[in-house]
Parts: structure tokens; sequence; C-alpha cells
């Protein structure tokens, strides 16, 4: 049988092509957002390399997504609430979480996963920064790529090099893209465009532009608060744009594919590889 059930939770993946872009940032006010627009949202910090999502929110907790795959808790019991009540599955820096986990491992993740297919509107997924197996196979496994593009030169051509990997060994032919860190509207647009422009010439992909977060001083005062811009300083300009991303997101009719389909697990349930 090859038909797969209608899940309601759509997964994002939010990805960038280099650290220091603030990709995390951007995922945990995302989620909080999404929350704040009355959706039901998961955060889960897939960044191996730093997770720090957690810190962001300023959470602590004992168990993280390693001790699920180690096979020492089940997910119910590392979940956490965090503000407007979202859900956050920690992560655990060093922890293998993607393409590169056997098969065995893959699916019992998945699994741990499956049981919110329906109850949640959006998982949204920190992932690790660049173009390592395992961050490509998580960015794979969504149904909504989100890039935070940053037009610091190193950081503008890691992008390129991330979206042509995930293009090149995964099929992706979506993108979105969110301008991180600039001066306004403007300028963010005026980014995208460039980054447009610079894909269009070499690889067939369809950027959706979703918007720009400003630089705000706001954003690193919550950091330093351990909480979220959007709940510290829901005035500010960074939390009005986290808004209006999240609103962007609710407003589109972001069909289930088979990416997302990979993060639970639906696929291998019903005979697709």
């Amino acid at each position: 049988m090859n038909s797969r059930p209608v899940r309601n939770a759509r997964v994002i993946a939010v990805a960038s092509g280099k650290g220091g872009v603030g990709k995390s940032n951007v995922s945990v006010n995302l989620a909080v957002a999404l929350a704040g627009v009355g959706r039901q949202a998961m955060l889960v910090d897939c960044d191996m390399g730093l997770a720090n999502a957690n810190i962001l929110l300023g959470i602590n907790g004992n168990w993280t997504l390693g001790d699920v795959l180690g096979r020492h808790c089940a997910l119910e019991d590392i979940l956490q609430r965090g503000p407007g009540g979202i859900l956050l599955a920690p992560g655990h820096s060093g922890t293998g979480i993607g393409s590169t986990l056997g098969e065995r491992d893959r699916q019992w993740l998945a699994g741990a996963f499956r049981p919110y297919a329906d109850s949640l509107d959006y998982v949204v997924v920190d992932t690790g920064s660049g173009i390592s197996l395992e961050t490509l196979g998580i960015v794979a496994a969504s149904d909504r790529i989100l890039l935070v593009l940053s037009g610091e030169p190193t950081a503008f051509m890691d992008a390129y090099a991330l979206v042509k990997a995930l293009t090149v060994k995964h099929g992706c032919a979506e993108v979105s893209v969110v301008a991180n860190m600039v001066t306004d509207d403007e300028s963010g647009r005026a980014l995208y465009e460039r980054f447009a422009a610079v894909i269009g010439k070499f690889l067939a992909v369809e950027l959706d532009y979703l918007g720009a977060i400003p630089e705000d001083r706001h954003l690193r005062d919550a950091v330093l608060r351990k909480r979220c811009c959007v709940e510290a300083y829901p005035s500010a300009r960074a939390s009005r744009a986290f808004r209006r991303l999240a609103e962007r997101i609710v407003q589109t009719e972001l069909a289930p594919i088979a990416g997302g389909h990979r993060f639970f697990g639906m696929e291998a349930l019903h005979g697709a590889h």
C-alpha cells in the first residue's frame, strides 16, 4: 500500500550555510511566534555542533534527544513547555541525528515523533550549519526549507553551497528565504534579489522570499537574559518581524510532502523509499 495518511503537522527546517548568521535565534523566535498566532508548535534542536535552543529559552533539563536515541528515555520524557506553550525537544551537542544514523536508529527517532504528527501544527527544526551529511539529511526531511541568509560574503556563498548540495544530493527544488540581520526591509529584499540572481544562473531551484529580520539590540539583550526576543521584547522591531514571518507561514497552504513524511517515518511505514 503506497498511500500515505494525511498528517496535520508541517515540518520547517531552519538552515544556514555557516554559523553566526542567527539561525538558532530565528528557529526559537519563529516557534514562539507561531504559538503566538494560535498554532501548536514544537521546536526540535538538531544542531549537533552547538545545541543551544534550551539556553536561548532559559530552559534547563537533564534529558536530550541523545538520551532518546540511547534508549534511556522516551521523547515525552525530554519535552518541556516553553513560551507561548511551545514544546521543546532539547538537543545534545555531538549527537549524530541525521543521515549518518543507522536505519534502526532513524526508524526509532521517527517513531518517537510520529504520535505528534496530528496534534501539532508545526515542527520547527533547528538544524546544524553547513553541508555535512547529517545536516543535509535533516533539512531534506522537511516540508519547508527555511534558509537564513546573511549579507556577509562568506555566509552568502556558503548559503549558495547549501542550496546546491540540497538540490544535487536530495533533489530539493524549493527553498524559502529569510534575510537576517539587515538594516531594514528594503536592504533585506535587495540581499534576497542578489542571492536569487546567483541561484537562477546555476540551479533549478524555486526560491520564495518570506521577509527580513532587522538588526536589533533587543535580540542580543534577550540572549543575555536567556529569553527569546518575541517574549522578552514583544514590541521590538525584530519581534514584530518574527510575527510577520509566522503569519506568512500560516497563511501559506503548505502541503505535506515526501520530506516531512520522512521526518515522521511515514514513507517507511507505507513502502516508499
